[in-house]
C-alpha cells in the first residue's frame, strides 16, 4: 500500500505513459492527503487538463487554486486539511524566473521583449519540462504546502522531464554564451559568413528551427543571460537536490497491457541510472480473474475450450437468452484477459525491490471524473477506505544540515 510512502514523504512525483490515469492517480493522492489532514497541492502539465474537473474547479491557472471545503466535505469523510491545485502555465513561468534573476529592471525587459527569448520560453525542446521543475521547487520552497503530488508528461517526455535542467544549463554554458556575444556576430549574417561558413549554416538552420531571423536578436539575448549563467546553475543544483530528497518518492502509475508495461520496465530501469529509484508502483484499470469451481474447470481456471461449460453452467444458473453462447464466450474471454494481465503484473514486480509497494486498481465500471469518485481508488492505494485510519496529519520533521 501507498500509506507509508505518502505519509513519510513531502512530494510525490507521478510517472508513466499516456493514458493509464496518472493524472486521476496523481488527483487522488493528493486528495487522500487532505481528507488525513495535509495541506495538500497537487501540480499538472498535461495538456489534457483533466485535473480541473475532477477537483470541481472551472479552471486551473498557474497559480494554486483552493478545492472548496464544501466539495471536499461531499466525499462523505472527515476534512482534516486542504487541497489546492494548479497547471503548469510555460510562458508565464518563463517569465517570472527571468525577473527574479535579471540584475536590473532594463536587463529583463531586454529580455522580455526579445524575439528569440519569447520562442525559446515558448517551444525550446525541454522548456516546458524545466519550467514544471522550476515550479515544483516554488512549491518546495514555500511553506504554504506539506505534500506536493506532481502529475508529469508520458513516459517518453518524462524523461525529457529528469533530463530538462542539464539540457537547459549545457545550453546556457558559459562557452556558448562568449561564443554568441562575440562582436563580429552582432553585425549580422554578412560579417559572420564572412568570418565563418560553419556561423553561418548554424545561424541559417537556427533561423529554419525559431523563426527569428535578425542574428542581433539572437546575440542581444545571450548577452542579457550571460550575466545570468551562475544563478542558473544554482537553480539546477537546487533541482537536483529536490529531485533526489529523501522526501521526495516516485511513483510509477502503469496498466497490465504489455506494450505500456515494456515502457514501465524502460522506464524503471532509466530512473535507476538516475539515481531516483521508484518509491511505489500503481497497477490501474486491473481486470481481476474470477476463481473457477475446480470441480468444473480442472486446476481452477478456464481455458478456451471451456465456452461449452461456462454455456452450461449460466442454464443451470437460470440464465436462458438468445445471446447465451457470446455471453459464454464473453466470460472466457474476460478470465483470459484477466490472466494474461496477472502474469505480465508478477513477472513486472519480479524486476522490483522488495521494498517497493506494488497496487492494483481496477478496472472501474464508471469513469473517476470527480471528488466523490477519486474516493473509491483510496481502499486500493491505500489499503483502508478512511484516510484518518493510521496517517499522520505531518510528515516527519527534515534534519536541519549543520552550517559549514
Amino acid at each position: 500500500m501507498l500509506k507509508d510512502l505518502v505519509r513519510r514523504h513531502r512530494v510525490i512525483v507521478c510517472v508513466g505513459s499516456g493514458g493509464v490515469g496518472k493524472t486521476t492517480t496523481a488527483a487522488t493522492i493528493a486528495l487522500w492527503g487532505a481528507l488525513a489532514g495535509r495541506r495538500a497541492v497537487v501540480l499538472t502539465i498535461d495538456p489534457a487538463r483533466r485535473l480541473a474537473s475532477s477537483l470541481g474547479i472551472a479552471e486551473l491557472g498557474d497559480e494554486p487554486r483552493q478545492v472548496a471545503a464544501d466539495l471536499l466535505a461531499s466525499t462523505g469523510k472527515p476534512v482534516r486539511g486542504s487541497l489546492a491545485a494548479m497547471m503548469l502555465d510555460q510562458k508565464n513561468a518563463w517569465d517570472r524566473l527571468v525577473a527574479r534573476h535579471a540584475p536590473s529592471a532594463e536587463v529583463r525587459e531586454r529580455i522580455l521583449r526579445n524575439r528569440f527569448y519569447l520562442h525559446l520560453s515558448q517551444s525550446f525542446a525541454g522548456s516546458h519540462e524545466y519550467m514544471a521543475i522550476e515550479q515544483l521547487c516554488l512549491l518546495c520552497e514555500s511553506a504554504d504546502y506539506d505534500l506536493i503530488v506532481l502529475d508529469t508528461p508520458p513516459t517518453k517526455r518524462a524523461l525529457d522531464f529528469f533530463e530538462a535542467p542539464e539540457r537547459i544549463r549545457d545550453f546556457l554554458d558559459r562557452k556558448i554564451v562568449r561564443w554568441f556575444v562575440m562582436p563580429y556576430l552582432s553585425q549580422g549574417w554578412a560579417a559572420a559568413k564572412a568570418m565563418n561558413r560553419t556561423v553561418g549554416f548554424l545561424f541559417r538552420k537556427l533561423e529554419e528551427a525559431t523563426g527569428v531571423s535578425a542574428l542581433a536578436e539572437v546575440t542581444d539575448f545571450f548577452a542579457a543571460m550571460s550575466g545570468m549563467f551562475d544563478a542558473f546553475t544554482a537553480r539546477t543544483d537546487v533541482i537536483h537536490g529536490i529531485l533526489r530528497a529523501a522526501t521526495t518518492a516516485f511513483v510509477l502509475v502503469t496498466g497490465p497491457e504489455e506494450q505500456v508495461l515494456t515502457e514501465a520496465e524502460f522506464f524503471s530501469e532509466r530512473m535507476r541510472s538516475l539515481r531516483m529509484p521508484l518509491g511505489g508502483v500503481v497497477f490501474n484499470r486491473v481486470h481481476e480473474e474470477l476463481s473457477a469451481d475446480p470441480a468444473a474447470f480442472p486446476g481452477g481456471t478456464v481455458t478456451r475450450l471451456d465456452e461449452e461449460t461456462v454455456r452450461t453452467a449460466l442454464v443451470a444458473a437460470g440464465i436462458t437468452c438468445e445471446h447465451l453462447d457470446w455471453l459464454a464466450a464473453n466470460f472466457v474471454d474476460y478470465q483470459l484477459l484477466a490472466r494474461g494481465e496477472a502474469i505480465r503484473m508478477e513477472q513486472f514486480r519480479a524486476g522490483l525491490s522488495r521494498r517497493v509497494p506494488f497496487v492494483t486498481v481496477p478496472n472501474f465500471d464508471s469513469d473517476v471524473h470527480d471528488l466523490v469518485s477519486l474516493t473509491r481508488m483510496h481502499p486500493y492505494l491505500f489499503g483502508a477506505a478512511n484516510p484518518a485510519d493510521g496517517v499522520e496529519s505531518r510528515p516527519p520533521r527534515r534534519r536541519r544540515r549543520p552550517h559549514g
